[in-house]
Order: structure tokens, then sequence, then C-alpha cells
């Protein structure tokens, strides 16, 4: 990938705040790469060589469990880094699979520590960001380990509806496994649950899409779970 692909870039990256020459040090040996829908980009416990940046589409995350019953840990949208919750380790600690088709700047790990060396301020907004993803992964962990399954779905709709997949049509990827596996409960009981809210007015069902009619009341049974 050139660095001229990344100055016409109109994404707001990590990499934005790079001198020129910096980040053609960056570059040199990036890649860009189009993904279809339901690629892998990496699996969990393999050998982590590269940084992996989303430019467009959906991925998700997710830590592989037996018999196929996975936890989805999140849904990343653009400009955001896929793979950062495991930047500091050797292996990756869950897998990434693109839920439709997306855009990925790949970049070797070892050109992204050789400029965070040289460049304190791109290594503080790693940081920033790695504490704005660790504070949203235990948040995650307290969700699952505290609330009733009423909770968790309400919280599932809540982020699902949220301004930061506004944009992006969220729904029409996920299956409803995808919407059971973020919640932490079982298919069934995410379908049942979705029903149940339906028919009390909280929310509308479509198809695949999913909309909130009473929000007031969706966000006071997220809180009491």
């Amino acid at each position: 990938m050139s660095a001229d692909l990344c100055y016409t870039c109109d994404n707001n990256c990590l990499l934005k705040v790079l001198s020129d020459s910096d980040r053609k040090t960056l570059l040199q040996r990036a890649t860009y790469v189009n993904y279809r829908k339901k690629e892998m980009l990496f699996k969990q416990g393999s050998f982590q060589t590269s940084l992996f940046l989303l430019k467009s589409g959906l991925v998700k995350t997710f830590m592989e469990r037996r018999n196929d019953k996975n936890i989805i840990l999140k849904i990343i949208a653009p400009n955001e880094i896929i793979n950062l919750p495991s930047f500091f380790q050797p292996t990756y600690e869950f897998s990434a699979i693109t839920l439709c088709n997306c855009e990925v700047c790949i970049i070797p790990l070892e050109d992204v520590r050789q400029v965070m060396g040289k460049k304190p301020e791109l290594g503080q907004l790693f940081s920033q960001e790695y504490s704005r993803i660790s504070s949203y992964l235990l948040q995650r962990i307290k969700i699952l380990g505290t609330k009733q399954m009423h909770g968790r779905l309400a919280d599932v709709i809540l982020y699902l509806c949220s301004p930061i997949f506004e944009n992006t049509n969220i729904f029409e990827y996920l299956s409803r496994k995808d919407i059971a596996e973020i919640a932490g409960m079982s298919v069934e009981g995410s379908i049942r649950l979705l029903t149940e809210f339906k028919n009390d007015g909280l929310i509308n069902i479509e198809g695949k899409q999913i909309s909130i009619n009473n929000m007031e009341l969706m966000q006071r049974l997220s809180e009491i779970g």
C-alpha cells in the first residue's frame, strides 16, 4: 500500500497524527486488502504479526469456545484497530471475521512499534484507545456476570441501535445467533425474549431489522438488569 493512498483516505484514523515522513515509513510495507463477507481476518491463538485497521465495513471479534458457542466481544466499526486488545501479546487472543465486504489496512507490528518508539504522541493515542477498549470489555464482563437475560438483551439492543451503527444497517449483517452470542445466551432464549420485547411494545421487528419503540423503558430494563 502506498503512502499516497493513506493521504487521500478521508477516515480519521490514528495515523493522521503522523508527519508525512513518519507515515511513509510506517506504510512502506503495509497492505490494503478488500475482504468479502464472512472472511476470517485472524484466528485466536495464531501468532500475531500485523495491526489491522478497518477502513470500511463491519467486523465481529469473538472468543472461540467449545461446541461452536462463541462469545462476541465487539462489533468493530470503521477507523477502529481490530486487534488492539491483543497489541502487546505474541498471539491473537480472539478471532475476527468480516460481517460484510470490508476494506482493511494491514501494517506489520514491528513497523508500528518502531514508529511508536520515535513518536510518543502515537503511543499516547494507542494507550488512550487501548484504555477505552479495555473499559468497554470490563463493562461487558460486568454485564454478562451480573445481569439477567432481559437486562443483557436490552443492553445488546441499545448497543446495536446506538449512533455508532446508525449508518451501517447493522441488523442486516447479524444473525439471531450473533445477537445471542453478544448477549451471552442461547439462540432460543434470545429469540423468545425478542418476541417478548416486541409483544410488550419495547421494540419493533421487521424481518432482520430491530428498532426501539420505547427508549425510556428499554434503558430502564438495562439499568435494573
